[in-house]
């Protein structure tokens, strides 16, 4: 591509000044919308950088509350959406980075080409480091991309016309990326690598095989390096915590590229260890992280508190990942926003994973939780009376099994539960069936059976059974435990409502990705506030 070329491309988002100065046609930092979808305390949330009024691109920025000028990094997920949304897979990235003491954002991106990607891209990179960088307190000239599934492509596309476009001495573009990290990515279409590049990818990934992560890594002319994660399968937010040692690792090598990190700021009264130690609710609201609910297991939970005078309902949010992945920024994220806009707080919680628990464990912890809420609900400004559970995927069965034993729950919410523990348990000699890696079950005896059902919800059907709302897409093959567990409730007379997503995969995530399926916000909204009223 020449210079030319790479002019036309930029005609509709930078116009000719200095790098150095503020442009003179920026979008204000303007957040609209609710802020309760943050992953970081102090966001700037919903700030429009591009688009129309009618259809508004936008973006997320985690700022810190000092003045130290940082690196920015702008975490990129993938997806087939025109417009995601923006944690969706990439919340333990976001997370890492900023507790690390990087300016993160996430960002909105049009995906059906990808020309159109990387000039939206680069419209959020002039925002960001040309328009308000003083703001912000980011240093434009240490920006790192971190992109992961179809991302990828559009980040090194952009680092690639963005070092084209200086090596022109053309002033008006952003500077190009210090560096740029792909984490399980896909490189069909993907330029060669121009600037120091990390791959960060899947060693077991069927999906795109790690030939392919070497093959991109040859042709790159800025240094580029593969690192496989043992094991690891395609996308990074289903990595088991065995396999998260690239986190540090990627810190590490990002040092000599963006040099010393200053230390993360967070405001004290926003992220204390926990209600008995931080003191009341912050004034106003706001999002307090790592609160620990169990001490002995050190487990730890995020929670959001909105700006009310008086105690509000609450969900809370139990990550799914095959009972063996993720954590609280992980999976469930897209009920953040959901609540906050409702006026809700929420409560999202880490729980022990297989295989250094069983399931057992796993339901104790969820139990914890809920304990541990009720016993600080007026240092939360929660009502104890109005709590709602839910869950999604692996968390489906722990929501739904621990829900036998809470009748005072306001309601419990499911998406794409597994109820039946028995019909899935596979063969015991497989260590990757659910009977050996949940129960450790080597033989499928009458002893084996029976834990089995003891925690499979379908043999559980109860009229004493909180409301529940189970929810799927048709497209998931899930869905046919949906329809047995409901049946099974209907029977017994408990209160259950159903919801089917038409056409709609596995996982809440995807379902930002077609503007159809997101008919479940509504639906979900609408049957918790009925609830909590």
């Amino acid at each position: 591509m020449n210079i030319r070329a790479a002019l036309v491309f930029l005609t509709s988002t930078l116009l000719a000044g200095g790098a150095s100065a503020q442009p003179t046609d920026c979008l204000p930092l303007l957040p609209t919308g609710t802020q309760g979808g943050a992953l970081l305390p102090g966001a700037v949330m919903n700030v429009r950088f591009g688009g129309t009024e009618a259809s508004p691109l936008a973006l997320d920025v985690y700022p810190h509350a000092d003045r130290a000028v940082r690196p920015l990094a702008v975490v990129l997920r993938g997806g087939t959406g025109t417009v995601g949304q923006r944690s969706s897979y990439v919340g333990q990235l976001v997370e890492t980075l900023g507790e690390a003491g990087y300016v993160v954002a996430t960002s909105d991106y049009r995906s059906p080409s990808l020309d159109a990607s990387a000039e939206d891209l680069t419209a959020a990179l002039r925002l960001l480091t040309m328009c308000h960088a003083a703001a912000l307190h980011v240093d434009q000239y240490k920006v790192v991309l971190v992109a992961e599934d179809t991302a990828a492509p559009m980040a090194l596309l952009v680092a690639a016309r963005l070092k084209e476009l200086r090596l022109g001495r053309y002033a008006g573009a952003p500077a190009p990326p210090t560096a740029v990290v792909l984490v399980g990515g896909r490189f069909t279409n993907a330029p060669a690598p121009v600037v120091p590049t990390r791959v960060v990818h899947g060693g077991a990934d069927s999906e795109v095989p790690m030939a392919e992560a070497h093959a991109l890594c040859r042709r790159g002319t800025g240094g580029c390096e593969v690192v496989e994660v043992a094991g690891a399968s395609h996308r990074a937010e289903n990595w088991w915590p065995s396999q998260w040692s690239y986190k540090a690792a990627l810190l590490e090598w990002l040092t000599p590229h963006v040099g010393a990190v200053p230390a993360p700021a967070r405001p004290d009264s926003v992220t204390g260890g926990g209600p008995a130690s931080a003191g009341p609710a912050p004034v106003g609201g706001g999002l307090r992280k790592r609160i620990v609910y169990d001490q002995a297991h050190g487990l730890s939970l995020d929670a959001w508190v909105p700006s009310a005078t008086s105690p509000t309902p609450a969900v809370v949010l139990v990550h799914g990942g095959g009972w063996e992945a993720g954590d609280r920024v992980t999976y469930i994220a897209p009920m953040f926003a959901l609540a906050a806009a409702r006026g809700w707080a929420w409560l999202s919680i880490d729980y022990r994973l297989t295989p250094e628990v069983t399931n057992r464990e796993q339901v104790m912890d969820v139990r914890a939780a809920l304990a541990y809420v009720r016993a600080h609900a007026a240092e939360l400004r929660i009502d104890p009376r109005r709590l709602v559970l839910v869950g999604e995927s692996a968390s489906g069965q722990l929501v739904t099994h621990v829900a036998a034993s809470e009748p005072t729950l306001a309601g419990v919410v499911s998406f794409y539960g597994v109820y039946d523990l028995v019909a899935m348990a596979g063969d015991p000699a497989n260590p990757r069936s659910l009977a050996r890696r949940l129960f450790r079950i080597t033989t499928m005896d009458a002893a084996a059976q029976a834990t089995l059902r003891e925690f499979s919800p379908v043999f559980h059907a109860s009229k004493a059974l909180p409301p529940l709302l189970l929810i799927a897409g048709t497209a998931d093959r899930l869905i046919a435990q949906q329809r047995a567990y409901a049946a099974a409730l209907t029977t017994t007379g408990a209160r259950v409502d159903t919801v089917e997503v038409d056409g709609a995969p596995h996982g809440m995530e995807a379902w930002h990705e077609e503007s159809g399926w997101r008919v479940w916000e509504q639906q979900v909204g609408a049957w918790i506030q009925r609830i909590v009223r």
